[in-house]
């Protein structure tokens, strides 16, 4: 893969709005870009993120009582990319790791208030994990998988060294090193196809048709599916209504008021209806409810004193 897709592309999900958990991102290492969006975490919201360079900003411990008592909610969006999950519970001392699918569909991802789960993970690029699973990527679309299961070696012995880790930036580096062993070791084949057909599909913004993607590289509509089996876990159908519903996310997520008709024309979309009916199959929600929690958002860590425990990189 090429990294420069990167700058066509930045997936966006909709993360911390609940002020009793924390989100951080990091970028791979430059080796990784081409294959690997970011790393994240998510965990129970304390006074030291790990990693120990940042404070998380806002409510004191006394005024997340109410939330005892209820389940904490984070929309999880269909990005087109894929994720290795290293899920630890402090309580049980357990860690489970796995490897969740690309979906097309908007989830709920809920966490009891007070559990002290911890979330870290790898989110690699659409098309990214091919590198290194090496195998079909639409086995695992809409599903999550032991990771022990399908994943090539090792990774019992990295998932002992990310739960042995200090802090979230020495996660980051165990990871980071396992993956550029493995990359180095796997040597899959590049395509250079999958690259000229993302960089088709990120430049319209998803508006792109799969015939005009058949014609302008020279191949059938049938290996065309194919590849996009093989690579991403979707159709390129699929995909490009992803990457549209991503480029309206970045459109709302900017701020501001919105012209919808003009948001619907730019999108390529036929009329206001059309764009407010595709927005919700992959949000959930209409556009305007989007652009309310973008609001909140902005305006729950525009107002905090302290540093914000969201990373946007």
């Amino acid at each position: 893969m090429d990294p420069l897709l990167h700058s066509l592309f930045r997936p966006l999900q909709v993360n911390g709005s609940d002020p009793s958990t924390y989100y951080i991102e990091h970028n791979p290492s430059a080796a990784l870009r081409a294959y690997v969006a970011c790393y994240w975490e998510s965990g129970p919201a304390t006074r030291e993120i790990p990693g120990g360079n940042m404070t998380v900003s806002g409510r004191d411990t006394a005024s997340l009582g109410w939330l005892e008592e209820v389940e904490a909610v984070d929309r999880v969006l269909p990005d087109g990319c894929t994720d290795i999950l290293l899920e630890y519970d402090p309580v049980s001392k357990r860690q489970e790791l796995s490897y969740c699918g690309t979906f097309t569909h908007p989830f709920v991802s809920t966490r009891q208030a007070g559990s002290g789960t911890r979330i870290f993970a790898v989110r690699f690029f659409p098309g990214g994990a091919h590198y290194f699973h090496g195998m079909p990527t639409h086995l695992f679309t809409g599903s999550n998988y032991c990771l022990e299961e399908i994943w090539p070696e090792n990774v019992e012995i990295i998932g002992e060294r990310i739960l042995g880790a200090r802090d979230f930036n020495e996660r980051v580096r165990i990871m980071d090193q396992y993956l550029n062993q493995l990359l180095l070791s796997r040597r899959t084949s590049d395509c250079d196809l999958m690259k000229n057909l993302l960089h088709r599909i990120f430049m319209s913004g998803g508006s792109v048709g799969v015939k005009e993607l058949a014609e302008r590289e020279a191949i059938s509509e049938r290996q065309l599916n194919r590849k996009f089996g093989q690579w991403i876990g979707i159709s390129p159908k699929k995909f490009s209504e992803v990457v549209r519903f991503q480029s309206v996310l970045h459109s709302i997520q900017s701020g501001g008021s919105v012209d919808w008709t003009g948001l619907a024309l730019k999108h390529s979309f036929f009329d206001q209806a059309h764009l407010i009916r595709d927005f919700r199959r992959f949000y959930g929600a209409s556009p305007l409810t989007a652009a309310k929690e973008f609001r909140r958002l902005s305006d729950f860590y525009n107002t905090r004193s302290e540093p914000t425990a969201i990373l946007k990189i």
